[in-house]
């Protein structure tokens, strides 16, 4: 019986789920902010989140005792990722030192153009955003079509 039991299964077995989420946890912590279905990004909240506090507790520790390198090592089991690993040890970790949960958002997007499916963005509370430049207007505010040399010289002798 699944009395209790809170999470969705998403329709997939329970190696493809766990293989999703862990994709999905790569794929946030390298880019900061996805887009995915409303369903499965509020389970990759719950998933991230775990990850992220281990992570924490592993640079709180000053690596005394070698609890810093077991915890690198628990997030290393979720995440089967080197890279990500490192990243979020060095760079994703160290900004949420000071908040006590709540890392991630989740943004509604509406509805995919496929199918249907109600999308979201999730991404990292704290996430160095950068912003574009805007576009500067030519001097004339119009733009000019200018003829080539060649055609200025057929224009010329004609």
């Amino acid at each position: 019986m699944r009395h209790r039991r809170h999470r969705s299964r998403l329709n997939r077995t329970t190696e493809h789920r766990s293989a999703l989420m862990r994709n999905l946890a790569i794929a946030l912590i390298q880019h900061e902010s996805i887009r995915t279905t409303e369903p499965k990004a509020k389970q990759l909240r719950q998933f991230i989140e775990r990850i992220i506090t281990i992570a924490k507790d592993g640079l709180a520790s000053g690596d005394t005792s070698g609890v810093g390198l077991a915890k690198r090592r628990l997030a290393f089991s979720y995440l089967h990722d080197k890279e990500a690993v490192k990243k979020l040890f060095g760079e994703v970790a160290p900004r949420f030192m000071t908040r006590n949960g709540g890392y991630t958002r989740v943004v509604k997007a509406g509805p995919r153009l496929g199918d249907g499916a109600p999308t979201a963005y999730i991404e990292l509370v704290d996430r160095v955003v950068q912003a574009a430049e805007p576009e500067q207007p030519a001097k004339g505010g119009k733009l000019s079509r200018r003829r080539t040399p060649a055609k200025k010289e057929a224009a010329t002798t004609a």
